[in-house]
């Protein structure tokens, strides 16, 4: 049974570790633990100053652990960005103007649903969605199909060169 908080640690919960060192990185402190013999579980302890940030590591960490999963059940790596998501939109859009009626509008309406992935990512970013998901639909409709948002660059670039990356499985 895990410990669900701090009172419930018993000498059977705990594991062992060589070595924890706090590492001082650019953007941060992180703690490393190595030297875990044979540890098929683990437990993360989160610390923040208030209730509010807790629940972001928390959010933060279960994404983390969902890409893992998905890399452990599937293999397969995209390309991240909102490259996926905007070369879908621009081929089903190619694809709406060859057909007629309901058929073009309903595809059309689909194609424009994935575009709510990179305007989110713009959003998110504090950049300006309308002028970057307009100019990463010009360069997908150019045949740029690994074009995508590079949040640390705040512009569109190429995702390969970026080594920006999603498991398939979080796309499907």
């Amino acid at each position: 049974m895990p410990a669900a908080t701090a009172d419930h640690f018993t000498v059977d919960k705990l594991g062992r570790a060589d070595l924890v060192q706090e590492i001082s990185t650019g953007e941060g402190r992180i703690v490393k633990i190595t030297g875990t013999p044979d540890a098929r579980t683990t437990s993360i302890l989160v610390r923040g100053s208030n209730k509010l940030i807790l629940e972001e590591a928390d959010r933060s960490l279960h994404d983390a652990l969902c890409v893992v999963r998905s890399l452990v059940k599937r293999r397969f790596l995209i390309t991240g960005g909102g490259a996926p998501e905007t070369e879908l939109s621009v081929q089903l859009q190619k694809w709406s103007r060859t057909l007629t009626g309901m058929e073009s509008y309903c595809v059309r309406a689909f194609a424009e649903a994935f575009e709510v992935i990179p305007i989110t990512l713009a959003e998110n970013a504090g950049l300006h969605p309308i002028t970057i998901v307009t100019e990463l639909r010009a360069r997908h409709v150019e045949g740029d199909k690994y074009a995508g948002i590079s949040v640390r660059k705040g512009k569109v670039t190429d995702m390969r060169e970026e080594h920006v990356t999603q498991p398939l499985l979080s796309n499907i």
